[in-house]
């Protein structure tokens, strides 16, 4: 009977961690993480009294790094990888599989933003050119004085100075086509002779 109970709680159920397995917790506690941000790995697991000296693995190959705690200050991609540790009572931690994007925040070059600012610049100030010089030519030309009569008739009419001149010209027009047929051809009186 003896036998049978130690047999039980020697064999893990499911959900049960092993005591003697590391385990590593990040901060921040997500494993994607972008170019250039701080990424701290801590091992968590038995050591052996007065001796915390922890074993990290990059990829299946040892590290440098000998404290409990891995910090990636900046990080690149070269950082992305399977990471692992060991403690000195423990057994290997489970991989914690780190990911570094280089993302969609790269720094701009100064000089972009200056020949941006710059172009825009010259675009504005073309185009309030082209405006002024547009405006001046049509006022020269004819006047675009709009009239809108605020009756508060079903039809509103709206006229402008441009529409009164060819309102005119075709009255004029009209009225040269008319007066040759109107003209009443009278013979000059003849003088005695």
């Amino acid at each position: 009977m003896w036998f049978l109970t130690v047999l039980l709680l020697w064999v893990p159920v499911d959900g049960q961690v092993d005591p003697t397995k590391a385990v590593i917790t990040l901060q921040p506690p997500w494993v994607s993480v972008f170019q250039g941000e701080t990424v701290t790995l801590q091992c968590v697991g038995p050591h052996v009294p007065g001796n915390s000296a922890t074993q990290w693995f990059l990829n299946g190959t040892a590290t440098q790094i000998s404290t409990p705690s891995y910090s990636i200050t900046s990080a690149s991609v070269n950082d992305s990888g399977e990471y692992r540790c060991q403690t000195g009572l423990s057994v290997l931690s489970d991989p914690v599989q780190l990911e570094v994007h280089r993302g969609l925040q790269s720094p701009t070059p100064v000089w972009f933003h200056f020949l941006f600012y710059v172009v825009v610049g010259i675009m504005f100030l073309v185009d309030t050119v082209l405006c002024v010089t547009i405006c001046k030519e049509l006022k020269r030309k004819k006047k675009w004085n709009l009239e809108i009569p605020l009756e508060s008739a079903h039809e509103k009419k709206v006229t402008s100075d441009l529409q009164k001149h060819r309102h005119l010209g075709k009255d004029l027009k009209r009225q040269e086509q008319e007066q040759p047929q109107n003209r009443v051809h009278r013979k000059a009186p003849q003088k005695a002779k």
